[in-house]
Parts: C-alpha cells; sequence; structure tokens
C-alpha cells in the first residue's frame, strides 16, 4: 500500500507527482549542493568533492535503489527517493540517503514516527548484503523537504538521531560506542528568497509556485552558480501544478481545523461567562473570596484563571 502526503493508503499507484519529484531529485549537480548541509558526513565538502562520492549516469543522473521496501509481515512500502552515497578514505563509508515530499507536516500521527519506521525498513533491507556482519551496516538518512510554510516551522532543520549515554548513577569511564546508524531530517521549506546561500535557499527557489522556469534557472545560475540541467525546470513546474491538489485539500483542512478551534474558543468564552456569574452570587451571598467560592463550588480547575479574569472584568 502506497501512503500519500496525508498518510493515507491506496492502491499501489505511482502518484502523480512521483515521477518529476524523482527525476528532480536525482539530479546529481542538485544533490551535490544540498547533501551537504544535511548529510552529517558531507558536512563542509564542496559540491564537487559530493558529485565524485555519487554513482552517476553519463547523463549524471544518480543510480538509485530500489524505492519498495517488502515484508511478508508488514507489506510493503514505496518511498520517494532512496540512494547510496559513498565517501572515500582510509576505510570507505557509505550512508543511505532517504529523500521523501511532504506537505502535510501533521498528517494524523506524527511524521517523524513515519520517517522514523522507513528508517527501520531501510535498515533491515540491507540484511541481505551484510548478512550476519553487523558492522557493515550502513547509515541511513530519512530527509523530508516540507513545504507546508507554517510560520512557526518555516526555514528550519529538525535532526533526530541515535546517540548513547549512561545513566545517572550507573557511569563508566569506558567509552560508550557509537550506534548512530538512522538520522530523520526534517526541513521545513520557505518563500522565494529566504535562507540564501544555504540548501533551503536553494530549494526555496526551485519549488518557488511564483516565478517561471526562466526565473528558477536565473536565480540558481546567478544567486548559486549552478547549471542545472533545463529537463528539471521541467519536472519542478510539473511536480508544482500536480501538487496544488493536494496543497488545496491541505488548506480546506487546516480551515476547517481553525473553524472548529473558532467555535470551541466561542463555546469556552460562554461557559466562563456563565461560571463567572455563579461565583460572584456566591461571593456577595455568603462574604466569600473567589478562590474560596471556586473550591465551594468544585469547577474544573482548569477553569480557574480564566473565570477570575472575568470576576474581576464585571466588578470594574
Amino acid at each position: 500500500m502506497k501512503e500519500d502526503t496525508y498518510g493515507n493508503s491506496s492502491v499501489n499507484t505511482e502518484p502523480y507527482y512521483d515521477h518529476p519529484f524523482k527525476q528532480i531529485m536525482s539530479d546529481g549537480v542538485l544533490a551535490s549542493n544540498i547533501l551537504g548541509e544535511f548529510v552529517e558526513e558531507l558536512r563542509g565538502r564542496d559540491p564537487e568533492y559530493i558529485l565524485s562520492c555519487l554513482d552517476l549516469t553519463e547523463e549524471r543522473k544518480i543510480k538509485m535503489r530500489n524505492s519498495e521496501s517488502s515484508s511478508v509481515a508488514n507489506g510493503p512500502i514505496y518511498r520517494d527517493v532512496v540512494y547510496d552515497v559513498r565517501i572515500p578514505g582510509d576505510k570507505e563509508v557509505k550512508v543511505i540517503v532517504n529523500l521523501e515530499a511532504q506537505i502535510d507536516p501533521n498528517p494524523g500521527y506524527p511524521l517523524e514516527a513515519r520517517a522514523m519506521y522507513y528508517l527501520g525498513r531501510a535498515i533491515s533491507d540491507q540484511k541481505a548484503e551484510i548478512g550476519h556482519d553487523y558492522s557493515k551496516l550502513s547509515k541511513v538518512y530519512s530527509i523530508w523537504l516540507v513545504m507546508d510554510l507554517q510560520k512557526e516551522t518555516v526555514n528550519t532543520i529538525v535532526r533526530h538521531k541515535m546517540f548513547g549515554s549512561y545513566d545517572v548513577g550507573f557511569e563508566s569511564p569506558a567509552r560508550i560506542r557509537p550506534c548512530d546508524y538512522a538520522e530523520v531530517v526534517m526541513v521545513h521549506l520557505g518563500k522565494l528568497g529566504d535562507k540564501r546561500q544555504t540548501a533551503i535557499g536553494l530549494l526555496n527557489i526551485l519549488f518557488s509556485k511564483n516565478i517561471s522556469k526562466e526565473e528558477r534557472i536565473r536565480r540558481c545560475e546567478e544567486e548559486y552558480k549552478i547549471v542545472l540541467d533545463p529537463s528539471l525546470f521541467n519536472e519542478v513546474d510539473d511536480l508544482m501544478v500536480n501538487l496544488d491538489e493536494d496543497f488545496k485539500r491541505y488548506m480546506t483542512r487546516l480551515g476547517r481545523e481553525e473553524g472548529k478551534k473558532e467555535e470551541a474558543t466561542r463555546q469556552r468564552a460562554i461557559f466562563v461567562d456563565i461560571l463567572s456569574d455563579s461565583i460572584i452570587r456566591v461571593m456577595q451571598q455568603e462574604a466569600l473570596s473567589f478562590d474560596a467560592s471556586f473550591d465551594k463550588i468544585g469547577y474544573p480547575e482548569e477553569y480557574r484563571q480564566e473565570v477570575k479574569a472575568a470576576v474581576e472584568a464585571k466588578a470594574v
């Protein structure tokens, strides 16, 4: 079963935005200009070095792993983009990158939980490659490009990673062996012009709905000194057009939820007004303080401060 951007299951048919997203994110030049900020093993490396770590076709497209992960017990999952990055050195380091596109950051469950599940499957999928030699296990990054533009998270990168620590009272001077095999990276994109000269800034240009293909090309070349394959921008246009329906559904749902919140706020205000009138009567009839009156009637504690403010306002 395939999950859409809202986490809903559907028959395994490739979503209308999967193909263009895969084509965009498999571009080696683009990948080499963003991975340095998302993959810690590549931090500080220049794009040419990162490009050399990718397995590319003659067209400089990244050779992909199978995006389907099968499981007899749990069924298959279908990820957007999965590929290897091989970092040379005295001992070559290989990491696996999984890139996902997402509009709704709150699809009815924690998106981070879904990302962690994808990581778990990507780790278990390596068993056929490594056999029983778990030292050969490769670290997996699940990187989610979230396009919701919520004010509190816009232009942010949040990492969830594994690390070891001793429990208090049970420490030892012995070094804790690393267990850093999985990392979730939530990348919340912003608007055109935000966070220039960063990977997010580049992606904000690429996925902006407000500029033409020609303007995207110009900005990438002038602001980032990057020359991308022109066909990539056609895929971007297709992606943004195809995502419009998801954006509309997402905004409609947000509007409904906001309407429910407003109605709940209105109902609460009415309830607080009624409670405050009752408190005032008790205070006047029995010459009690507000707190004594509130405790005597036994109203829910969560309303105390709101009711007190209403009582004080009516006493003015």
